[in-house]
């Protein structure tokens, strides 16, 4: 009457409505196979009291349409379905008592409302109160009942068709089975999975928590010497030490108004959103002001020719995009870093790719979830992790992979809908 997957279907409904949903939609393909099985005894001349399956029916169709209507008012669902799987009940009994009573191996289908209601009704105890009415049912059906249905008489005949039935009750209960304990371990396997997930997210998320900590602490130990060296800087006459001098005291005052920058934004917190603007043009703004931090590295450029569409890029992505540049240049030596950029259907897509050395296995399939050893002399190895941190919070992600021909590819995919600019 029922199909298995349709008994998966609903193990994996957690909402009450979707759950009386289902239901409801099964016991309309119930009702209608029921209809072609008493059309095909009708055709094989098989005796029923076919005023009284036909009342039965309707009455389930009436209590169907009656359940639906309840939902679409709003009444409770948990309700609606404990009402409905009473019904199932009750309908079958009559069913089997115009139809053989106990004998008809039919009969088992009491376990499909059971099923149900241990899988859909929280507690347990409807389930139970459901499965002593189902059995009580079918033990009055032992003395309560219309004969077996006969094709004129012939008994050999109402025996074959007792044993189809026996079949297809066997049939019905191997795939429910097979369904059932197949999607269950599913099931499990992926609860397992998200688990393992979710405590991987919250690590990553304790870190990130502690390390806001120290770097509020960090900045507020960094903000008084920073303006002390900004200040003896600035007090430095340009026109005292040599010309190569005074070309360092610039980097120096860049560096400095750099480093006071970036603790601001730190100390401000979350920055609000920006305006949206041409994406082509953000990108080269931004690169040319890490190129004018890093002079010394090679950078090579593959961007979108012509006007961009117009998005606003979050202010949180680019200290996350310059992570990736910084890593790709502090490992690429005298190699060129390459950047491409790509935008398209509402994505943004960058591939950095360092064209010197690779990661082993391990350290790829770790990149983003814990600190990575770092090689650099004051490297602390959270450039990647502070990279996936973000971009998670963004609806983006990060992939690292290693290239045949050497040099590794962070591809950087975030969501960028196209707006108006104002």
């Amino acid at each position: 009457m029922l199909l298995p997957m349709s008994v998966t279907d609903a193990l994996a409904t957690s909402s009450p409505m979707h759950a009386l949903a289902r239901l409801g939609r099964l016991r309309w393909g119930a009702l209608l196979l029921a209809l072609l099985v008493l059309a095909a005894c009708a055709v094989a001349g098989v005796a029923l009291p076919w005023l009284g399956v036909l009342q039965a029916l309707l009455t389930l169709a009436l209590v169907n349409g009656v359940l639906e209507w309840g939902a679409r008012r709003g009444q409770p669902p948990q309700r609606l379905v404990r009402v409905g799987l009473l019904a199932d009940v009750v309908v079958l009994s009559e069913l089997l008592a115009l139809t053989g009573g106990a004998a008809n191996p039919m009969a088992t289908l009491y376990l499909l409302p059971v099923l149900f209601a241990a899988l859909l009704v929280p507690g347990g105890g409807f389930a139970w109160l459901l499965a002593g009415l189902a059995a009580s049912l079918y033990g009055l059906l032992f003395f309560w009942h219309l004969p077996w249905p006969t094709a004129g008489g012939d008994a050999a005949y109402a025996f074959s068709l007792h044993l189809g039935g026996m079949w297809l009750t066997f049939a019905v209960s191997a795939f429910l089975l097979a369904g059932f304990v197949s999607r269950l371990a599913q099931q499990l396997a992926e609860e397992r999975a998200a688990l393992a997930s979710a405590r991987e997210a919250l690590l990553r998320d304790e870190q990130l928590v502690a390390l806001g900590v120290q770097a509020a602490a960090a900045a507020h130990a960094l903000s008084t010497p920073l303006n002390t060296l900004t200040l003896l800087v600035d007090e430095w006459d340009p026109a005292a030490p040599a010309p190569e001098q005074a070309a360092d005291l610039n980097v120096m005052r860049t560096q400095l108004a750099t480093c006071r920058t970036a603790l601001s934004r730190l100390k401000e917190g979350a920055e609000t959103e920006a305006r949206p603007a041409d994406l082509h043009g953000l990108l080269q703004l931004r690169l040319a002001a890490w190129r004018a931090l890093r002079p010394e590295v090679a950078l090579e450029t593959t961007l979108p020719a012509g006007e961009g569409p117009a998005v606003s890029v979050p202010p949180a992505f680019w200290p996350a995009f310059y992570n990736l540049l910084n890593n790709a240049a502090e490992a690429a030596g005298t190699a060129p870093v390459v950047v491409d950029a790509a935008w398209q259907a509402g994505w943004l897509t960058l591939d950095i790719t360092n064209t010197h050395g690779s990661f082993d296995p391990a350290r790829l399939a770790r990149a983003g979830l814990t600190p990575l050893e770092s090689s650099k002399p004051a490297g602390l190895g959270l450039g990647v992790l502070l990279t996936h941190a973000t971009l998670s919070r963004l609806g983006g992600h990060l992939a690292l992979v290693n290239r045949p021909e050497g040099g590794v590819v962070a591809r950087v995919r975030l969501p960028l809908p196209e707006r108006r600019q104002e």
